[in-house]
């Protein structure tokens, strides 16, 4: 009890001081849910390079009730772009990416990463490492993943999904759950 008193007294007494300890902690979220891909979906050819995964934030689940505090959003529907200008170095965004994969070629590999520092030293971050469907039909893709602001490259450069397959396939955004942890 003594220690969890000590942290609650010295996180009050940073606050009175008009600072915040940076091992403190805040959060919140942003859930964008897609409706444009729904009846449209995006067509992949395979072998022909990343295709960027679209999300205009229409879909009847999308939430913005729940962000941290001074953090407006973090996706921005009119480029299709992540935008991490209201976080800064040192923030977490753990984000979990949900698309439904059409394959009609068995034995079809697909690949999703999220590119990173884009207008600037862009970088990948794989997100679902390659995985081959024996079968066609429809494929539940649910991945879960984590990045931070470590640099000023990653954090005033934005990013985005992209999506690459050896055949051709056409995919479903379902949406992105973004959960946002803002340091001290």
């Amino acid at each position: 009890m003594s220690i969890r008193n000590d942290l609650l007294e010295q996180i009050l007494t940073a606050t009175e001081g008009g600072s915040t300890p940076a091992d403190v902690y805040a959060g919140g979220l942003f859930d964008y849910n897609d409706a444009a891909t729904a009846s449209s979906p995006i067509s992949i050819t395979g072998g022909g390079g990343s295709v960027a995964l679209t999300n205009d934030e229409l879909g009847s689940f999308t939430n913005k009730l729940f962000p941290p505090v001074g953090v407006a959003d973090v996706w921005d529907e009119s480029t299709d772009l992540f935008d991490w200008s209201d976080l800064k170095l040192g923030d977490m965004v753990d984000i979990r990416i949900d698309v439904d994969v059409i394959t009609t070629s068995v034995n079809t590999e697909i690949k999703i990463d999220l590119h990173l520092g884009t207008g600037g030293s862009s970088y990948t971050i794989p997100w679902m490492l390659e995985t081959n469907y024996k079968n066609t039909g429809t494929h539940k893709v649910n991945r879960y993943n984590g990045i931070y602001m470590g640099d000023t490259n990653t954090l005033d450069n934005g990013g985005q999904f992209m999506m690459s397959s050896d055949k051709n396939c056409t995919v479903i955004v379902n949406g992105w759950y973004c959960k946002i942890i803002k340091r001290g």
